[in-house]
């Protein structure tokens, strides 16, 4: 599988509304604190390093004034991640650019593309052989259709799009098939295609994209910006029934939405204190908090982003601890006297929420639950007065 990579790395926010989304958390809890985009970047390219490459193709542009010098240092975090990456100094913002790495690529032998168009969706899994396994999966497609992928991020979202009136299903589903279904994914034929950057494509999609119609000099960052040109109609996407890789930021782009999934349910990501340095300290299964360390504790009511004293920083056992991260600890402290089992039911129930965050079970009683449901419940009251009506 080709890796490439394709970002402009900048501090200054896109969209300034989901920035302002989750302020409030990353200005309370030293864990959380938002890093500088460049260091999420590192981040994000550290998460890709555990997997097998058969080529890499890194291109990034650093867009701050104070960034300028960086370029050979990141050139050499990139090398030594990945010894053998072509790495070109500008991001892609046109078609012709994109032109230029599918020349690249496509002198590649390989015809799977990890594309990632962002810079802060972060491979999290804990099984290092898991986008091996779904590109078999899809793989099993290539006979009978042209256009296949695999989501890999925002998988809350992704992975409730096949299943009948949840929200996501009600606003983005109402195009697609299940093809198959099993324990490891769910594979549907999507009639209006997807193309959403944050996607393993075949060389057909990818193609189809940036190179099947003539775009002339619109501006092109991402996948996104060709949907209204460029449709994969009967698309084969293949969604993961486990996280794969999930956005920094997780889901501020959703707040007030009918598909709101708040910080209580999905929290974003943060960097460990000591990653680059490979001293993380993972303090497992403990009720009090401890700075300094990457606190750990399913069983435990509120995030530490909640309460500075009592929380914990992740709500995972120490088997879904990233790939990644696993050269990069240097020390565990587990709590002997913790009850084992209640850990394993509490993260049972956490897993239950992230995969079906608008379940009232999974919201908690109060002001931003009832008005969630009574959005939810006025959009569904107008989509079936207008069923009737036509």
């Amino acid at each position: 599988m080709i890796l490439y990579f394709d970002s402009y790395i900048t501090d200054a926010p896109l969209n300034k509304q989901n920035v302002v989304a989750n302020d409030w958390l990353r200005n309370i809890c030293k864990n959380y604190s938002m890093p500088r985009r460049v260091d999420i970047a590192r981040y994000t390219l550290a998460s890709f390093a555990p997997y097998k490459w058969s080529h890499v193709l890194i291109r990034y542009e650093l867009g701050d004034p104070e960034d300028q010098n960086e370029y050979k240092p990141f050139d050499d975090y990139i090398l030594k991640l990945f010894p053998k990456a072509v790495i070109i100094h500008e991001r892609s913002d046109s078609q012709a650019d994109f032109r230029k790495s599918l020349k690249i690529i496509d002198d590649f032998d390989d015809q799977w593309i990890f594309y990632s168009g962002n810079n802060d969706h972060v491979l999290i899994s804990s099984d290092a052989s898991i986008l091996e396994k779904m590109v078999k999966k899809a793989e099993s497609f290539s006979d009978r259709y042209k256009f296949i992928s695999i989501v890999y991020s925002h998988f809350s979202e992704f992975v409730n799009l096949p299943k009948v009136n949840t929200p996501f299903n009600l606003l983005f589903g109402q195009d697609i098939e299940i093809i198959e279904e099993n324990s490891l994914a769910t594979v549907i034929l999507r009639h209006n295609g997807d193309n959403s950057a944050i996607q393993i494509v075949n060389k057909n999609l990818l193609k189809h994209w940036f190179d099947s119609k003539e775009l002339g000099n619109a501006r092109i960052i991402r996948s996104e910006d060709v949907r209204k040109n460029n449709i994969a109609h009967d698309q084969i996407m293949v969604i993961p029934k486990q996280q794969v890789g999930a956005h920094f930021d997780a889901y501020s782009h959703t707040k007030g939405s009918l598909f709101e999934t708040l910080p209580y349910q999905v929290p974003p990501l943060f960097i460990p204190n000591g990653f680059f340095d490979k001293k993380i300290k993972i303090a497992y299964g403990y009720d009090d908090y401890r700075k300094g360390w990457v606190n750990i504790n399913p069983s435990t009511k509120k995030y530490s982003f909640e309460d500075l004293e009592n929380g914990t920083d992740l709500k995972i056992t120490l088997d879904d601890l990233p790939v990644f991260w696993k050269d990069k600890i240097a020390e565990i402290d587990i709590n002997k006297k913790v009850d084992k089992n209640a850990l394993r039911l509490a993260h049972e129930k956490n897993i239950k929420a992230i995969s079906n965050p608008w379940k009232l079970s999974s919201k908690r009683f109060e002001l931003d639950t009832l008005k969630f449901f009574l959005r939810l419940y006025k959009f569904r009251f107008k989509k079936a007065v207008r069923k009737i009506l036509i």
